[in-house]
């Protein structure tokens, strides 16, 4: 779902600015390819600015991004830029968002509350979102005949 929301904001992912900003040193390579994509990581929600000597200072992520570790999220992508610097600008786009929308997402482990996850399974049923960005189903149908069997009751 955050995903898609990414995408349907269409390169004005809405920012959250940091009340610090966050100093990423990078590997030379890498650096010189965030360097060459600054528009595209606008697009994505990050405002990232030339520090000098291989360090790029990050001013502002994704809102969605929430209080996720940015100084990771800013290498990860710096490695992919570095290494996909033939891919076309929509691919790179693509990539962001879904690398933003993984790191947001609820994961395994996450401690939620029942009103959180019953207020995100009315979202599911309204969206029909079948596969998250990797391609893994998100929920499956079974049917109460496969259950019986389950239990042993058939």
């Amino acid at each position: 779902m955050l995903y898609e929301k990414l995408k349907a904001q269409g390169g004005q992912a809405v920012q959250q600015m940091l009340l610090e900003p966050v100093a990423v040193t990078l590997e030379k390579n890498e650096y010189a390819a965030v360097m060459d994509s600054l528009d595209l990581c606008a697009s994505a929600g990050f405002e990232i600015d030339d520090f000098g000597s291989g360090t790029v200072l990050v001013r502002s992520v994704p809102l969605i991004l929430g209080d996720e570790d940015v100084a990771g999220a800013v290498m990860e992508i710096a490695g992919y830029l570095q290494s996909a610097k033939n891919d076309i600008t929509t691919e790179k786009l693509d990539w962001l968002y879904h690398n933003v929308a993984c790191r947001a997402a609820v994961k395994a482990g996450d401690v939620s509350s029942p009103m959180e996850l019953a207020a995100l399974a009315r979202r599911m049923e309204k969206e029909d979102i079948r596969y998250c960005p990797h391609g893994r189903p998100v929920s499956i149908v079974i049917k109460k005949k496969d259950l019986e069997r389950q239990f042993g009751r058939i």
